[in-house]
């Protein structure tokens, strides 16, 4: 391919092939057509190598690779490939009649639950802490994470999106204690609704080797 401005890569997983499209300038360069593979992972970089190839792409012009899969969809249905992910809410007195993971179907839950914690934090919806963090029970929570050998952590907040320091905060120390792991943070994740953004929240989670897969793939390509 001949300099040119930023090149966009999108990718279709189906059922039965794998579609992938460079495009430049609002057109389409070059697409390819492979068999979607069990893993789909691979499926995907068979897909992108044989569009560079075809296209003779220069892959320092590729500025974003977008992924349309039923990947992360079918994980959660057939309850595998999943990783063993920590919640932890921070809510202070309030939300605790519903704990994270309420009504989840219970294959699911057993795939993903690790280990639950409602503690201090979370804000009122004008901002208002409902109460503050506490330090020494965060730290006591990314031990107990520790202990129990789980190196994915959710954290959601009450009100989040319309304060997030507390998750960051949360996050941080957590993390000091465990020493590193992967964190999803409700925030950045859904909108007010505590519920649907927890939800989503432990979903990405636990779907973090299917996630760090694509990734790695996506790097190493």
């Amino acid at each position: 391919m001949s300099p040119g401005g930023a090149v966009h890569i999108g990718v279709d997983v189906g059922g039965t092939n794998t579609d992938a499209v460079a495009m430049r300038d609002g057109s389409v360069v070059a697409g390819v057509k492979t068999p979607t593979t069990e893993d789909v992972t691979t499926g995907i970089l068979n897909g992108l190598g044989q569009l560079i190839e075809k296209s003779e792409i220069d892959r320092a012009l590729v500025t974003a690779v977008m992924v349309g899969t039923t990947h992360f969809t079918n994980a959660f249905v057939e309850a595998r490939r999943l990783v063993p992910t920590a919640v932890v809410r921070l809510c202070g007195s309030a939300t605790r009649a519903i704990p994270p993971l309420t009504d989840w179907p219970e294959a699911l839950r057993t795939a993903v639950e690790g280990v639950v914690f409602m503690v201090s934090g979370g804000h009122e919806f004008d901002g208002r802490e409902i109460s503050a963090l506490d330090e020494a029970e965060l730290r006591s929570v990314g031990r107990a994470i520790k202990d129990a050998g789980i190196e994915s952590v959710a954290i959601s907040s009450v009100f989040s999106p319309a304060r997030d320091e507390h998750e960051i905060e949360a996050a941080r120390l957590i993390r000091e204690e465990l020493g590193g792991g992967a964190f999803s943070i409700s925030s950045e994740i859904g909108s007010i609704g505590l519920l649907e953004r927890e939800n989503a929240t432990v979903m990405l989670g636990a779907a973090d080797q299917i996630v760090t897969g694509l990734e790695t793939a996506m790097s190493d390509l």
